[in-house]
């Protein structure tokens, strides 16, 4: 269990992370990393956060039902650990063997795991550091952006490569048992404790990595180029109230899909649209869409 320093309501958590915001989309950070301190800072019902300690354990689950859990340093996994649906902001480096996530996680600084599942999650996982990741499955609706380099060994996304190719790759890892099962994330989810902790402690070069910050958190990185003129116009209709997630679907049909023409827009798109469209029960049609978008 992580240490508990204090517990901070809302507004003092947004005011904790607002420190660590020069990376966030508020502070001109390039689409796609656009971390929502508001959401993590909120917590669950306005809770808002605890502050733990960062340290190396043996394998650890983040559960936090009150609030978001804020980490305050270098967090070190010699097993597994695991996101359950939790709202997660680590200042530091995050490092396991294996790594399961199906709610928030953002990191600061730099993410090493040998295997990362990531699960169906609107928000999704957001690091700020270099990314390196032995092998990775993504579920269609988690989203997974790296500011800085990414080096995936292998990736199997269920939205470009298939449901069964996501499951066959957990056959492969061998913490699934049949590719064909539909109810698979719980056997995944065990057999990726069970497999971490047979691997022993982490290598001794990852466990001694500590949080550098990078110039560009102090201010000096020179900001992005902006997106272009037509993906801004669509994240603003995509943002206006009004209109129902089904609605939004139909008017991306009928009126963004012809005016998407080039792959850079289509790219900023796809991510607009995925985090947009959220609901259960449009995640087909949603697909669909992104299916002809690709074309």
């Amino acid at each position: 269990m992580l240490p508990l320093q204090r517990w901070l309501p809302p507004d003092e958590a947004a005011a904790w992370l607002r420190t660590y915001q020069a990376f966030f989309r508020s502070r001109g950070a390039r689409l796609g990393m656009d971390v929502d301190a508001q959401v993590l800072s909120s917590g669950f019902s306005h809770g808002g956060a605890g502050l733990f300690s960062g340290g190396r354990f043996a394998s650890l689950a983040l559960e936090n039902p009150r609030g978001a859990t804020f980490v305050d340093g270098d967090l070190l996994v010699d097993g597994w650990l695991e996101n359950v649906d939790g709202l997660v902001f680590v200042r530091g480096n995050l490092i396991a063997q294996t790594l399961f996530t199906s709610g928030y996680l953002v990191v600061l600084g730099e993410l090493r795991v040998r295997r990362l599942l990531g699960e169906d999650e609107p928000h999704g996982t957001y690091v700020f550091g270099d990314a390196y990741i032995q092998s990775a499955v993504f579920s269609h609706n988690h989203q997974f952006d790296v500011w800085g380099t990414a080096e995936l060994g292998e990736e199997v996304h269920d939205e470009s490569d298939g449901r069964h190719a996501m499951r066959e790759r957990l056959v492969a890892w061998k913490v699934l048992s049949d590719p064909r099962q539909e109810k698979y994330l719980e056997e995944a989810r065990l057999g990726l404790r069970a497999q971490a902790e047979t691997w022993g402690p982490l290598p001794e070069d990852w466990a001694a990595r500590r949080y550098t910050p990078k110039p560009e958190a102090e201010g000096v990185r020179l900001p992005p180029p902006p997106p272009p003129a037509l993906v801004i116009e669509l994240e603003q209709w995509l943002g206006s109230e009004g209109r129902t997630q089904r609605q939004q679907l139909e008017g991306l049909r009928t009126h963004w899909l012809p005016r998407l023409n080039d792959a850079v827009t289509r790219e900023h798109a796809r991510r607009l649209i995925r985090k947009t469209i959220n609901s259960k029960k449009l995640v087909a049609e949603r697909d669909a869409l992104l299916r002809e978008l690709e074309r």
